[in-house]
């Protein structure tokens, strides 16, 4: 009796598998070798489902989608768990490899600022070196520095640090001028609402002094903009194809896998070399370029063979249908990037 019942719930085990907490009937009160041999048996077995995943998404487009719509799922991986993995691949190898400044700058990095007191940071108002009559020079000047006590006051964490590390390499560098616009700004327009003023100077701020670090964040938080163009590309398909007799979720599933692939694609060319941003243009950066190209376009033709096959309509009106949606769904990268912009900002008010 104790070989049908399962050690893990107590429920009865009539075959290889529990029915109630699904527990094999695998026994690890054995020789060390037995149990690495079933460790390795199921990490295979979880392989076996990934390369057949992959073999079916790009060998016979829209397939995959078509067996998770007839609830045939248990032989391929779970379409969010590969979304997940291809999504966080592309835009982590994305942030790696974009390009960043060349070090020549006019301010330095805080890492290598001379952190100096208060004080020394405060010497001397800043002055405007602009060709213009002496007297608006003066105005521009008392107006400019009345603004930055009132920007001083509006900052957070360090980065009036930040602020007062800057002044006192070069109070009239070039690269200061955003901030004496927003300072002459806060000075002309004192009703403007106290988090707008907040927002503006710590943004300020955080541009001028590191930008690559702004740009790092920006980048970093770009995998949120699939929080609105999954539903948004789903909500697409159902309005294009919503006689094809598909729930929506179907319609979700079908959009995931339809970006895995892309950013699987995507990702095979951020790993080639290429001429963008490169000065090389030997005959070997040629052939690359013109790889990425030839799978860009077998990609969209993959695409569109999903779409036949998953959608089950005519040439013609699948082909309408595809790029009157794509024209759309390009549409949804302003609302998906002004909602990574949104959470961004949060952080400076």
């Amino acid at each position: 009796m104790s070989e049908v019942i399962c050690p893990n719930c107590g429920a009865m085990r009539p075959n290889a598998f529990c029915g109630y907490c699904g527990q094999n009937n695998r026994d690890y009160n054995a020789s060390l070798w037995s149990v690495l041999k079933d460790a390795i048996g199921e990490m295979f077995e979880l392989d076996g489902r990934v390369i057949r995943s992959l073999k079916t998404i790009f060998r016979y487009p829209g397939q995959l989608s078509l067996a998770f719509a007839e609830n045939r799922r248990a032989s391929f991986v779970n379409p969010f768990r590969l979304f997940m993995f291809t999504t966080i691949l592309w835009f982590f190898l994305f942030g790696i490899t974009f390009p960043t400044p060349d070090g020549r700058r006019t301010i330095q990095d805080s890492s290598e600022l001379t952190v100096l007191d208060e004080s020394q940071a405060r010497r001397g108002p800043i002055r405007i070196n602009v060709d213009i009559a002496p007297d608006r020079r003066e105005r521009f000047e008392t107006e400019v520095n009345a603004g930055l006590e009132i920007l001083r006051s509006r900052l957070n964490g360090d980065r009036s640090r930040k602020l007062e590390d800057m002044l006192a390499a070069d109070r009239n560098a070039p690269r200061l001028g955003p901030i004496k616009g927003i300072a002459q700004l806060f000075n002309e327009q004192p009703d403007l609402p106290l988090w707008l003023q907040r927002l503006l100077a710590n943004v300020v701020v955080d541009a001028v002094h590191s930008p690559r670090q702004l740009m790092n964040e920006l980048i970093d938080n770009l995998p949120l903009m699939m929080v609105v163009l999954l539903p948004w590309y789903a909500l697409l398909l159902m309005l294009f194809f919503g006689r094809a007799g598909r729930r929506f979720v179907h319609h979700v599933v079908f959009a995931i896998h339809v970006h895995s692939v892309s950013f699987i694609v995507l990702t095979i060319g951020l790993l080639t070399p290429g001429s963008a941003g490169s000065v090389d243009k030997s005959i070997w950066i040629q052939v690359w370029d013109l790889f990425d190209q030839v799978v860009f376009l077998a990609l969209m033709i993959h695409t569109y063979f999903a779409f036949r096959r998953f959608y089950g309509q005519g040439h013609l009106r699948t082909l309408v249908k595809y790029f009157c949606l794509g024209f759309f769904y390009v549409w949804g990268l302003i609302p998906a990037f002004s909602f990574v912009i949104v959470l961004l900002l949060t952080d400076y008010l």
